[in-house]
């Protein structure tokens, strides 16, 4: 073939392919594509979008548009800035209505104009509570509500006043402080979610026991180791060594219609670690002890008729000993008589003593104890384990654990209804409720006052609960008198 038309076609050749890849140049397009939605929750939307092109772009901004109407008038724009490279791209946005429907496009900025991909329809989801964790507590407790769908600005309130909300995280779970009580203790618990209510199931319940301090008692008087009893709104409190350094003769009593305290004439002599238990008191010593030596007393006292009435000499030492009406019987135990875990039972009908089987460990008179129905409680001293006596058979039982500070003793035990309040052994100020039909233990309100004390006499009148306390020997200043009202705000 000649050789000059060899070369001219060589070169349409050339220039064909030139024009044909000129034409493929300019016929690349870019396509964009709303994919899908990855996250959706009450306030928040990520949104996965693509760009799907065979070269790099020269995008100013792409992103998202999200309107409330399809013509996306006003919308909000989640601008992603620049672009190069095509690929998926991923766009998020808070601040949404919760339950509300949506529309979602992705768009990308380029030389020649805004593109936007295809339009996908969402709705916001809904906010729900489940429940809360503690319970219950005192003014400021932290609690954590766990749910889902909770926006930034959630409320939360206890009753009608609003807590203060810490943190939400994951928009599934609010830290909030508990505020200021009310006028009850037990209170709805409300979060609210934008425009929307939800009542959580469970009440918080404030943590109780309001402390009043009365006035003091009238003497430098500092009763240990004393008797205490009450005779309808009268409270009495006596014997017992004064300051703990020399035996006392004296008591006293407190009227609720004057409230005052004022001496009684006692026909006896003074007593020292003597038992009382209803209007029955006796036995102690008649001199502290030295060097682990005392004096045994076989004193046997009712209060009655508004007057001291002696009974016939105890049959049994009776020192230190815990004891107890019940049943319409006189119960002493322990103390320093055997290795504290004899029992005698006085019956009141016949006047008669009479020695029954042992307690299952050792007690005094510092010993928590408690009374509810036809069963008197005792918590041992070392173990915490809670042992409770029937009345009628006298038999022993296991009841539980006891969860408070027991330290060296001298803890009060009161029952109003089904609800046992304890607390405030040697040193400690804690305060304890149980419900006796449950076996729940809760907290209360700790005891505001000096902890350096004992608890020398606790009375029961209309629900509250009058504690006599007999500060340390090194405290100075006169026996303080205090009325916890155990449920009260």
């Amino acid at each position: 073939m000649d050789k000059s038309k060899i070369g001219i076609i060589s070169l349409l050749v050339v220039i064909l392919g030139f024009l044909s890849s000129c034409e493929e140049e300019t016929s690349v397009t870019t396509s964009l594509i709303t994919e899908e939605v990855i996250y959706l929750s009450g306030e928040r939307a990520r949104i996965l979008g693509r760009i799907i092109t065979t070269q790099n772009v020269e995008a100013s901004d792409h992103g998202f548009y999200i309107s409330e109407n399809e013509a996306f008038s006003q919308p909000i724009i989640v601008s992603l800035g620049e672009r190069v490279a095509p690929g998926r791209f991923i766009g998020e946005t808070s601040g949404l209505d919760i339950q509300k429907r949506y529309f979602v496009k992705s768009f990308i900025s380029l030389p020649e104009g805004i593109q936007f991909g295809n339009i996908l329809e969402i709705t916001t989801l809904s906010p729900d509570a489940f429940g809360f964790s503690p319970q219950n507590g005192p003014v400021g407790t932290t609690i954590t509500i766990l749910g889902k769908n909770f926006t930034s600005d959630t409320k939360v309130f206890v009753g009608d006043r609003q807590a203060q909300v810490l943190k939400i995280d994951f928009e599934s779970s609010i830290t909030a402080i508990v505020p200021a009580s009310g006028t009850v203790a037990l209170e709805e618990v409300k979060v609210v979610v934008q425009n929307q209510e939800i009542l959580l199931e469970d009440k918080f319940e404030y943590t109780t026991g309001k402390f009043t301090q009365l006035s003091n008692f009238p003497t430098g008087l500092k009763l240990f180791d004393n008797i205490y009893f009450q005779s309808g709104e009268e409270f009495f409190a006596g014997l017992g060594a004064n300051n703990g350094q020399s035996v006392n003769s004296q008591i006293w009593k407190y009227s609720l219609a004057t409230k005052n305290w004022t001496q009684v004439v006692f026909p006896g002599t003074g007593l020292w670690k003597a038992f009382s238990a209803g209007s029955f008191f006796g036995g102690g010593a008649r001199v502290i002890s030295q060097n682990g030596q005392s004096s045994p007393s076989s004193d046997f006292w009712k209060f009655e008729n508004n007057g001291f009435v002696k009974l016939p000499d105890l049959t049994f030492p009776a020192t230190d000993a815990v004891s107890f009406e019940l049943n319409g019987k006189l119960f002493v135990l322990g103390g320093a008589s055997g290795s504290g875990t004899d029992a005698y039972r006085y019956t009141i009908a016949t006047g008669q003593w009479q020695k029954i089987g042992n307690i299952p460990f050792s007690v005094n008179r510092t010993v928590l104890n408690f009374q509810h129905g036809n069963k008197q409680y005792l918590v041992n001293p070392v173990s915490k384990e809670i042992y409770s006596i029937d009345g009628s058979t006298e038999t022993w039982s296991f009841f539980g654990i006891y969860p408070g500070d027991i330290n060296s003793g001298s803890a009060f035990g009161v029952t109003l209804g089904d609800r046992v309040i304890t607390g405030m052994a040697n040193r400690s100020q804690e305060i304890w409720e149980l419900n006796i039909s449950t076996g729940i233990w809760v907290r209360k309100n700790s005891f505001p006052g000096n902890p350096i004390a004992r608890n020398a006499a606790t009375f029961v009148h209309d629900n509250l609960i009058y504690i006599l306390r007999s500060g340390e020997v090194q405290v100075p200043g006169p026996m303080e008198f205090w009325v916890l009202d155990p449920f009260g705000l």
